[in-house]
């Protein structure tokens, strides 16, 4: 989190960043990691938007998130149109249309691409 709020400081005149919050990656009723466990962070899935809510509040708080946070639905329609499970970066353009889709995190999410694309397509031209 702290490599995306740190672009949202640097480029925040060029471009808007926007966190959507899908369904949970390893809740404890199907796939906890051991490092969750030992955190603290035990959840299940959520079976109704307010419960989803619930847990983007905890999201948000527990990682002071200063990023916008929108929730996905509980049939998480943002989550299947764009691949994001469990989690992915995306640029869309002043047309609305993706110019950038990372890798699936947490593996291949690279907020260094997102800032090479951002300086590439939106930064304004110098002498």
């Amino acid at each position: 989190m702290a490599q995306i709020e740190e672009l949202q400081e640097k480029y925040s005149d060029i471009a808007n960043f926007v966190i959507v919050y899908i369904k949970e990656a390893h809740p404890d009723d199907e796939w906890q990691m051991e490092s969750n466990e030992e955190s603290g962070v035990i959840y299940s899935q959520p079976k109704s938007t307010e419960e989803r809510r619930e847990l983007a509040r905890a999201f948000i708080d527990q990682m002071d998130v200063q990023t916008e946070t929108l929730l996905d639905d509980i049939d998480n329609t943002a989550m299947a149109c764009y691949a994001a499970w469990p989690e992915r970066l995306y640029i869309i353009g002043t047309d609305g249309r993706i110019i950038y889709k990372g890798g699936m995190g947490p593996f291949y999410f690279d907020p260094d691409e997102v800032e090479e694309i951002l300086l590439k397509e939106f930064a304004p031209a110098t002498d």
